[in-house]
């Protein structure tokens, strides 16, 4: 699905990562993709998590940018409908305002941090960078 060797022609490594937003709200998931790609990552954006999973063939460098609230299913089934068909991948969660609950069932399930509304696009960018670390450490989701 990704072209893979388009991506790997830029040299900055912040361009060899894609990252898959996963947001229900139009205007949310287009400012977060606007700002990941202003970044220099390649952002894909989908309303749907049955078509997020449905496409995700993942090149190396994929971490998950996804909202708790989806219209199908909510964030947590998602990461573990990902994590069921074998893809373990560094996974933002991100959260209501409040939503203790959710952040830590979103940890449970395999989450690597979780970001709470209204997001900042600089935090995002940095919940990004330090997810691709960890994978790269190891560390990521098991």
């Amino acid at each position: 699905m990704f072209d893979t060797d388009a991506i790997t022609r830029r040299a900055d490594p912040e361009a060899l990562t894609t990252v898959v937003v996963v947001n229900a709200d139009p205007s949310q998931r287009r400012r977060l993709v606007d700002a990941l790609e202003a970044r220099g990552h390649r952002v894909v954006g989908y309303a749907s998590a049955r078509a997020a999973i449905a496409s995700m063939t993942p090149p190396r460098r994929t971490v998950l940018l996804v909202d708790h609230d989806l219209e199908e299913m909510s964030g947590v089934d998602f990461i573990d409908e990902v994590r069921a068909r074998g893809l373990r991948l560094p996974t933002i969660m991100t959260v209501p305002m409040h939503a203790i609950q959710a952040a830590v069932q979103a940890i449970r399930y395999g989450a690597t941090d979780v970001l709470e509304a209204p997001l900042d696009d600089a935090v995002v960018a940095q919940s990004v960078r330090q997810a691709l670390a960890r994978e790269e450490d190891g560390e990521a989701t098991g």
